[in-house]
């Protein structure tokens, strides 16, 4: 899995335009790894084909209940039998927030390292830079060419290395448009009351991998309107809940 170091900083967070977003404010962050890219189809096909859905120990206790709720169904994404999603270097979509975090666990085993999800906070550290309250990976203004948000017409993913404009000042790809990405942090009990809100404190159990209720999305998608892919846009879903837009990418702690 091919990672990005991001270095110790300052996050100026959230964006006071944005109701779920305000007040912005100043965050600092210790040092991690996230991937370059989403995570695409090629590699969570190595965790299915690893019978990551029938092992218990990478799920969460309410994870592995919801994921035998499905017995009757194939131990698939959403979306995996279509070829216009399903391309080996496009990002893997119809995920929950369950499915993301057992693969992170699997991982983890696999690479003897310590992968998860990035919080919203590394998500947005990552795709803004540090110190900076640019409103995308590129700069102030949304720009057609750099990022699939809806505004491109692609009606679908694309490949995750297909915009080299819309790299993050990190080098992290893919941070804006083309699949909404989960992260680690809670939004609430459910997907209507924001209980999360800002400032971001870390230590007040919106980052606890345990339970339900509704997780954080990160940076618009194909299907949505380039505003949703704001650094600082907050979107969320129910953690059983996939989408034909949703997908992740992976973070690791570094020594």
């Amino acid at each position: 899995m091919e990672c990005i170091e991001i270095p110790r900083g300052i996050l100026l967070m959230g964006d006071n335009r944005l109701r779920d977003a305000a007040p912005q404010h100043k965050l600092e962050l210790p040092a991690f790894a996230i991937g370059k890219y989403p995570v695409t189809n090629a590699e969570y096909a190595e965790f299915i084909a690893a019978r990551g859905y029938a092992n218990e120990k990478f799920w969460t206790a309410l994870g592995w209940k919801w994921q035998l709720g499905r017995l009757s169904q194939a131990a698939l994404p959403a979306f995996w039998a279509e070829p216009r999603l399903n391309q080996a270097r496009y990002p893997v979509v119809g995920v929950s927030w369950y499915e993301a975090v057992a693969f992170c666990n699997w991982l983890s085993e696999r690479e003897r390292a310590p992968y998860r999800l990035p919080s919203e906070a590394e998500w947005e550290y990552a795709a803004r830079g540090a110190a900076q309250a640019r409103n995308f990976p590129w700069g102030e203004k949304f720009e057609r060419g750099r990022a699939n948000t809806a505004e491109a017409g692609f009606g679908g993913t694309t490949p995750v290395a297909h915009f080299p404009s819309g790299v993050s000042p990190f080098g992290v790809w893919d941070m804006a448009g083309n699949v909404f990405e989960w992260t680690l942090s809670k939004w609430g009990g459910n997907w209507q009351t924001l209980q999360c809100a800002y400032p971001y404190r870390a230590a007040d159990g919106r980052e606890e991998l345990e339970g339900g209720g509704a997780r954080v999305m990160r940076g618009g998608a194909w299907f949505n309107p380039y505003q949703e892919a704001l650094c600082a846009y907050r979107s969320r879903y129910l953690a059983g809940s996939r989408g034909s837009n949703i997908g992740f990418r992976v973070a690791r702690v570094l020594a």
